[in-house]
């Protein structure tokens, strides 16, 4: 059995989506493949920000300033220009376009659920009204509305090509021709092996890492095999956002909860607690052994701990129990959380530093009461640890948020192969791209914009090739 369109999209999920509303807006045919039971991806497990600069949002609010410019400049200088600067301009330049581009198709971003986001406080994080899955299932309205023919359970095998040409896909005995492909299967945060060879600083974790994709099963890299497979080159090595979590269970937390002080296994601060998700995991990473301990008293964990607002900064009603006096009191009782009634007992039980711990609370109590914290300036949560007994907890940034490393494309959203060079009919957009994000994720709903942004980029391009060879065929 075979079909036949001008636009094959691989992956249905975010940036799939919108590759097929701009393929048909060009008045090109098209085709969905997703492997999974329904449309959506990670897109539809997001928290629903999208981070854009030079907005109608933000003129609204009162921001007139912001610039694609000024976010591009952030970007580079958080990455240390350690990204493609011409990718990151096309993301910058068009994320206040695609913004509206959702806005048209029925998303709604509130003005005053406009938020900042990572190092750089500016507030370009677009909150969208409802669960953050809202994006996706504004999208998937968007295409029902279509004539876009979507294939549920179709989990692509193999790339076809003919004559140096891709031109189309093979799901089992089944062949879909096309004038152009486009991959957008996002990352491979379900794949264990993948994780290994491309992501190995959380994969280091073991049995530990988890990625927030786990109900988005189909999440394993198959983009990346299916470049390889024609001859892609693979960047971005060991790029993506990874979380900080004690590891009680696959809870999506983001963030450390305020009320804590952080130390790594030398006993020593190294961070302020309230570092935004798009830090603190990287720096976690970067202590010995790849993990560090949070450490309260009794006090904080009868009278601070259930206080969950800080687990929803970005105004999506997402909290989640984990880090909350009832979770923390069964994990003492398992012996993962140590508990003792001195400081230096303490720092015994989780193999830390005892003097360094000692030295460390003394000073955190002293500023405790200066009201301010001299070393790492946290802006909030900040509690004495004084009352017996005290607390222990493991944190490992061994929650992925992301991955980083996938295909290479140019600004035509073209995939490039190990020399540099397009490959003809193969367009890419999305998490499944490795040269988008840089060796550090910029702020919440950076992501959904590389979706929207480069997704919209691949259908239009891979439409307008494919309606030429159209022409081309029908002139000869």
């Amino acid at each position: 059995m075979g079909s036949t369109t001008d636009v094959l999209i691989i992956g249905g999920g975010g940036a799939g989506m919108c590759a097929a509303l701009e393929a048909q807006e060009q008045g090109a045919s098209c085709i969905i493949l997703e492997a999974d039971k329904k449309l959506g991806g990670a897109t539809a497990l997001c928290s629903g920000v999208y981070y854009a600069a030079g907005t109608s949002i933000q003129r609204a609010a009162g921001i007139p300033d912001d610039t694609p410019d000024a976010m591009f400049d952030y970007i580079v200088t958080l990455n240390r220009a350690a990204v493609r600067p011409d990718i990151v301009r096309v993301l910058c330049d068009k994320s206040a376009e695609g913004l509206d581009f959702l806005i048209g198709l029925g998303a709604d971003f509130p003005v005053d659920h406009l938020v900042g986001g990572g190092r750089h406080r500016v507030a370009r994080g677009h909150s969208c009204t409802g669960k953050g899955g809202n994006i996706a299932e504004t999208l998937a309205r968007a295409i029902h509305r279509t004539t876009v023919d979507v294939r549920l359970g179709d989990r692509v095998d193999s790339l076809i090509v003919d004559d140096g040409r891709v031109a189309g896909a093979r799901v089992g005995e089944n062949e879909y021709r096309a004038g152009a492909v486009v991959i957008t299967t996002g990352g491979f945060g379900n794949n264990k092996e993948m994780l290994k060879r491309l992501y190995p600083s959380v994969a280091q974790h073991g049995e530990k890492t988890w990625a927030v994709h786990e109900p988005a099963p189909f999440i394993l890299g198959d983009g990346i095999s299916l470049g390889e497979a024609v001859g892609a080159r693979i960047v971005g090595h060991d790029t993506g956002l990874p979380l900080p979590t004690a590891g009680f269970k696959h809870n999506v937390e983001g963030v450390l909860p305020p009320w804590i002080m952080l130390v790594n296994q030398e006993g020593r601060r190294f961070m302020a607690e309230t570092s935004p998700f798009s830090v603190s995991g990287y720096l976690i990473n970067e202590q010995t052994g790849a993990h560090a301990f949070a450490i309260f008293d009794e006090k904080t964990l009868s009278d601070i701990s259930n206080d969950l607002d800080y687990l929803d900064p970005l105004k999506q009603r997402m909290s989640v129990p984990s880090w909350h006096e009832e979770s923390i009191r069964e994990e003492v009782a398992k012996g993962v959380v140590k508990r003792a009634q001195t400081i230096a007992e303490l720092a015994n039980a989780a193999a830390i530093d005892p003097l360094a711990l000692e030295e460390t609370v003394s000073r955190y109590n002293e500023d405790f009461q200066r009201g301010i914290d001299t070393w790492f300036f946290k802006n909030s949560g900040h509690h004495a640890i004084r009352i017996p007994p005290f607390y222990a907890v493991e944190v490992r940034a061994c929650m992925i948020g992301l991955t980083a490393a996938g295909l290479e494309i140019d600004k035509q959203c073209r995939v490039l192969d190990l020399h540099g060079r397009p490959i003809a009919g193969l367009y890419a957009a999305g998490e499944v791209l490795g040269c988008i994000m840089g060796n550090r994720y910029s702020a919440g709903g950076v992501s959904i914009a590389n979706a929207i942004v480069f997704g919209r980029l691949a259908g239009q391009r891979a439409a307008a090739e494919a309606l030429q060879c159209q022409t081309t065929v029908a002139a000869l």
